[in-house]
């Protein structure tokens, strides 16, 4: 699938030209087996009621086994270290009197068997990455004196350390250990001089909403508890990551816990109905494919609540600010830098969320800066290699110093 994928691409590359103009054949190569792999990995033929005799754990398995293909993180490009976590008692957490009905419940729901595990002696664990680019290196060994272990430890360096906290993207339902997304981190952390933890949070559908969720805020208490200052964190996220961070922002206010210092977004899936025209206007410039909602193998009715059918009550539930951000009372929240690409699918609907950011927080002209790159599609920066994404990572080192 993959190399008639390729071949075909070069054919039409070479026969009648470059799709857009600032497009070169490595680009489209890219692009179009992401968009092969996305589009035709699992059926999309299936009706509405069919999702209630689709075994969503072999599902699971199938989509674990059946990953992209990556290059290797090498060290021209920086260090990680993956290191587990004990969900132990001191970091049970607790949701009481959340305003967020539903989710509410089942966050709550999540923190009992958490704490369950703990009193039964079998807690569960969550692994973390931590990502060291190469031009962070130096940084962090001359201010430190501290090389190889203790600069991919899960402690500050030094003290008043900032740090950035990313959640990884792949639609809940891939990118966990992915190596694509380790190059993110990579050159996340050589533009900014800061090292990167990223919880591998667990993936749907295997775990439906809001596991997720649940798991990012544990991570955010892990750091805490470590002795990183919310002052000195910055949320990073793309893609369904960048919901999550949004979501976790939300979560913390509600909880009116102190928050992390800024947040930089790409590509946030910030509506999980995918309401924007983009979604129609966009769908052949973009990797990513459009499935409708009634698919059961729609990412966004995987890891909401896999194998239930689609009703007009699931449409109310998705508009839940914890699983669509667009929806929420987003004031008070701390400055965001959000980049996009011209071209892709979420477009309108994070243009939607930007709108509603500068409405709600009048006055503070810091509260969103939105980039929007010519040409480029969803989460553009895995394209590593081109100048726009190349212009992302420098101007997200520019938004941490001017925060």
């Amino acid at each position: 699938m993959i190399a008639h994928c390729v071949l075909l691409t070069i054919y039409r590359f070479y026969r009648y030209g470059p799709e857009t103009k600032s497009w070169d054949l490595r680009f489209h190569i890219i692009k179009d087996v992401m968009h092969t792999f996305l589009a035709d990995s699992l059926p999309h033929d299936l009706k509405n009621t069919d999702s209630q005799r689709i075994n969503y754990r072999e599902i699971a398995d199938y989509i674990s086994l059946n990953n992209l293909p990556v290059r290797p993180l090498t060290l021209r490009d920086g260090v990680n270290r993956e290191f587990s976590i004990e969900i132990n008692h001191s970091l049970c957490v607790d949701y009481p009197s959340l305003t967020y009905k539903d989710s509410g419940r089942r966050l709550q729901k999540l923190a009992q068997e958490d704490r369950r595990a703990c009193d039964a002696q079998a807690p569960r664990t969550l692994s973390f990455q931590c990502v060291l680019g190469k031009h962070a290196m130096h940084c962090h060994t001359c201010k430190s004196q501290a090389m190889g272990s203790k600069i991919l430890a899960p402690y500050p360096i030094r003290k008043d350390e900032q740090i950035i906290l990313h959640f990884h993207g792949g639609a809940y339902c891939l990118g966990e250990r992915s190596l694509n997304h380790l190059f993110i981190y990579a050159n996340t952390s050589s533009a900014t001089n800061m090292r990167v933890f990223s919880p591998n949070y667990a993936l749907a559908p295997r775990h439906c909403f809001p596991q997720q969720l649940h798991d990012c805020y544990i991570a955010y208490r892990y750091l805490l508890n470590n002795g990183f200052a919310p002052r000195n964190i910055f949320l990073g996220g793309d893609s369904a990551g960048g919901t999550l961070a949004l979501g976790l922002l939300l979560l913390l206010k509600d909880l009116k816990m102190e928050m992390p210092r800024a947040a930089m977004l790409v590509s946030p899936w910030v509506d999980v109905t995918c309401p924007g025209n983009s979604w129609l206007t966009n769908r052949n410039l973009d990797y990513l494919p459009a499935f409708s909602l009634d698919d059961p193998f729609h990412p966004t009715r995987m890891f909401y609540d896999a194998g239930r059918p689609l009703s007009q009550q699931m449409l109310e539930e998705l508009k839940c600010p914890l699983v669509s951000p667009v929806y929420g009372d987003l004031s008070g929240l701390p400055p965001l830098l959000v980049q996009m690409g011209q071209n892709e699918l979420l477009h309108d609907d994070i243009c939607t969320l930007v709108a509603k950011i500068k409405k709600q927080n009048r006055g503070r002209p810091n509260a969103v800066t939105l980039e929007v790159y010519k040409d480029m599609p969803h989460v553009f920066v895995l394209f590593d290699f081109t100048d726009a994404a190349k212009r992302a990572f420098g101007s997200m080192a520019n938004f941490v110093q001017t925060v």
